[in-house]
């Protein structure tokens, strides 16, 4: 019987040492949210529709097209394919107002072929051509990346009117590319609906977040 009674002592005692004690509760820091960092410019730190992607697509349309169309119609199809070239030569050389400049000759072409589809095209990749113009010459994602880094509410503020100072410098660029875009979704709107139709809205919702981050500056 004694035995016994040590053996469960024993028992009792080994489970007791292998239970292991609660842990202490974590106290979870609160971060801080990222709207608060940049205000609504949050969605424009999302990259535009590349547009080179959207093009391929595009240039399968636009042979197609040329094959059926009527003699008449080749030369129109030979400037619009001339103003592509120059755009892509431009586009080579990092000339943004070139590029814009042969977009929306291929735009008046297309239009008189009454390929509206490839005009809005057009217009939508000249709205981007200046969105890329904005985003180099403002050094824009470093700007973005740097804001979205601070921690310190005192910071933050310190920055983000020191970026919107430094974005405002090339807004002209964002208040063309907006023309553009409307331009775009104007055409777009009578038009079956497609992934033009979401690349236009996305290129839209780009310029209009980083122009309300700018003028909410201005009203403090």
């Amino acid at each position: 019987m004694r035995n016994y009674f040590m053996f469960a002592v024993v028992v009792l005692f080994i489970i007791g040492c292998n239970s292991k004690e609660p842990e202490p509760e974590q106290k979870l820091q609160e971060p801080i949210k990222i709207e608060e960092k940049v205000d609504s410019v949050v969605v424009a730190e999302q990259e535009p529709e590349v547009e080179k992607t959207i093009e391929q697509v595009s240039e399968q349309t636009e042979e197609k097209a040329e094959k059926e169309s009527p003699e008449n119609e080749a030369v129109l199809w030979m400037s619009y394919r001339s103003a592509k070239d120059a755009f892509k030569q431009a586009q080579s050389e990092k000339d943004y107002s070139n590029q814009v400049k042969y977009l929306l000759e291929a735009a008046g072409y297309a239009k008189t072929l009454k390929r509206y589809d490839i005009e809005a095209w057009q217009y939508n990749n000249a709205g981007f051509v200046l969105i890329e113009e904005f985003k180099v010459k403002t050094d824009y994602l470093s700007v973005m990346n740097k804001l979205n880094s601070l921690e310190l509410k005192s910071e933050i503020e310190e920055y983000r009117q020191e970026a919107r100072k430094q974005l405002s410098k090339e807004k002209g660029l964002l208040s063309k590319a907006i023309s553009y875009l409307e331009k775009a979704k104007e055409i777009d709107d009578k038009l079956e609906g497609s992934s033009r139709t979401t690349t236009i809205a996305s290129n839209i919702s780009f310029v209009n977040e980083v122009l309300i981050f700018l003028k909410a500056g201005e009203t403090k």
